[in-house]
C-alpha cells in the first residue's frame, strides 16, 4: 500500500511547486469572485480560494503526470486503447485484488473535494454537481486518451470508462457531505447592497476588471481605424502609437459615460458590488468628481504601460500615501 501511495508523491511536490505561481495569477479572478459572492473579503473565504487552486493544481497533476521520458520509444511500443466495459471493475479486482480496490478508492477520494466545493462554496445543486463531475473527470480522461490533446505524441495513460463513473460518484459523495455542513453551519446570507465606500483592495480590483474589459474592445477598435486609415489615406501609422490613445478612449467610455449613466457603477465596479461616487453629487460637481478622477486613471495608467517616464511614478506613491493618511482617494473630497 506504501509503494501503492508512493507514486503520488512526485505530482503532489509538482503541485506544490506550481502552487505560488498559479496563485499570483489568480489573485485578481478570486478577489473579483469573492467580491461578486460575498460582497467582502473574508480571511477563511481567501484560504478556501486559495485551498481550490492548489486542489485542481494537485488533481490534474495526479492524473496526467508524471510523462514517459522517451517519447519515441514509449509510442513504439505502448499502443493503449480505451476500456469501455463499465464492469471491467469486477474482473480487475478478481485479478488484482487490493491493488484494484486501492485504485478505485483513489478515483473517488480525488473527487470528494470537487463535489464538497460545487456544493458549499458554490452552491450547486445535486443535479449540477453530478454533471460536473462526469465533466471534469471526462475531460481528464480525454486528457490523457489523447496525450494531453496531442502535446504528448500518442496515449500514455489509460482512457477508462470506469474512472468516469467512479470520480463522477466521489463527487456526489463530496456532495452529501457539503449537505450535511451547510445543515451543520448554515452560510451566512449575502449583503446585496452597493458599497460606497469601497476599500482600496475593492477600488483595485474594479479597475483591473475595467482595464481589462477595455483592453479587449480597444484591440478591435484599434485594428478598424487602422484598416480604416490604410484604406482612404494610404497613411501607415504605428499601431503602438495609435494603441494607447485608442485605449484611453475606450478607457473614458469605461470610466467616464457607463458610470455616469449607471449610477457610478462601472462594470467592474458593479460585478464587485460598489459604486465609485462615494457621495450623492449633482450637475457640476458631478462632472469636475468624474474627470478629476478619469485624469488619476489616466495618470496611473501612462505609468503602468511605462509611457510618461519615471515621472509619472509619484502618482501611485503620492496616492498611496494620501490614501494612507485620509482613507480616500483626493477627488473624493470633490
Amino acid at each position: 500500500m506504501m509503494a501503492f501511495l508512493g507514486d503520488f508523491t512526485e505530482p503532489f511536490i509538482l503541485a506544490v511547486a506550481i502552487w505560488p505561481f498559479a496563485s499570483a495569477v489568480l489573485t485578481l479572478p478570486v478577489l473579483a469572485m469573492l467580491y461578486h459572492r460575498e460582497n467582502r473579503i473574508r480571511l477563511t473565504s481567501v484560504a478556501v480560494s486559495y485551498g481550490c487552486v492548489l486542489y485542481l493544481l494537485a488533481l490534474g497533476c495526479f492524473t496526467l503526470y508524471p510523462m514517459p521520458q522517451d517519447a519515441a520509444a514509449y509510442c513504439a511500443t505502448h499502443h493503449l486503447t480505451p476500456q469501455l466495459d463499465p464492469l471491467r471493475f469486477i474482473g480487475d479486482i478478481r485479478t488484482d485484488g487490493v491493488t484494484a480496490l486501492l485504485q478505485i478508492g483513489m478515483n473517488i477520494v480525488f473527487f470528494v473535494p470537487l463535489g464538497f466545493i460545487l456544493g458549499r462554496f458554490l452552491r450547486a445543486g445535486l443535479a449540477r454537481t453530478a454533471l460536473m463531475g462526469f465533466a471534469v473527470s471526462l475531460l481528464i480522461e480525454t486528457a490523457q486518451l489523447t496525450g494531453i490533446f496531442h502535446l504528448y505524441p500518442c496515449s500514455y495513460r489509460l482512457f477508462d470508462v470506469d474512472d468516469l463513473i467512479w470520480n463522477t460518484l466521489g463527487a456526489l459523495l463530496g456532495y452529501a457531505v457539503a449537505a450535511l455542513a451547510n445543515h451543520a453551519l448554515p452560510r451566512r446570507d449575502v449583503d446585496e447592497g452597493i458599497v460606497t465606500e469601497p476599500g482600496f483592495v475593492r477600488r483595485c480590483v474594479a479597475f483591473c476588471i475595467d482595464c481589462v474589459i477595455t483592453g479587449i474592445v480597444s484591440v478591435p477598435c484599434t485594428a478598424i481605424v487602422y484598416l480604416v486609415g490604410i484604406q482612404f489615406t494610404g497613411f501607415r501609422p504605428l499601431t503602438f502609437a495609435m494603441g494607447v490613445p485608442m485605449f484611453l478612449i475606450c478607457l473614458a467610455v469605461t470610466e467616464l459615460w457607463i458610470p455616469w449613466v449607471r449610477g457610478g457603477r462601472t462594470l467592474g465596479a458593479g460585478f464587485v458590488r460598489m459604486s465609485v461616487e462615494t457621495r450623492p453629487r449633482r450637475g457640476a460637481r458631478r462632472a469636475v468628481f468624474y474627470l478629476a478622477r478619469f485624469a488619476v486613471l489616466c495618470l496611473a495608467v501612462c505609468w503602468m504601460t511605462g509611457n510618461g517616464g519615471g515621472v509619472l511614478g509619484v502618482v501611485p506613491l503620492g496616492l498611496g500615501v494620501f490614501w494612507l493618511v485620509e482613507y480616500r482617494m483626493p477627488y473624493d473630497l470633490i
